[in-house]
């Protein structure tokens, strides 16, 4: 996960390292809510994906929700709610599509 707008942090890209998922069939759509785990620790970031990353499989969203545990916390690992970031399509562990009441789709870990 690679941050496109986090504030204070203006001297380098800021890179956070993400848990890896198995890519399933399930379609993202922009709207969705996605999350993703970091490798290292026991943090998730729930994100709303806004626009199409630079790249085929990469995606820009906004940061709406940090945890730690079950901790709720306004920051982890330099980023922060309402921060913008870039997600690769395997790092997202979970999506709940914005226009299905089905709940979230969860693939397996790589």
């Amino acid at each position: 996960m690679r941050a496109i707008f986090a504030r204070d942090y203006t001297r380098q890209p800021l890179m956070v390292v993400a848990r890896e998922y198995v890519v399933g069939d399930t379609q993202i759509e922009l709207g969705d809510l996605v999350t993703v785990r970091l490798l290292d620790q026991d943090v998730t970031f729930g994100i709303r994906l806004n626009a199409r990353g630079d790249g085929p499989e990469l995606w820009r969203g906004t940061i709406f929700h940090i945890c730690r545990g079950e901790q709720s916390i306004a920051w982890a690992e330099g980023l922060e709610i309402d921060d913008i970031v870039e997600i690769s399509r395997p790092e997202i562990a979970e999506i709940i599509k914005h226009n299905d009441d089905s709940g979230s789709i969860s693939p397996p870990a790589v």
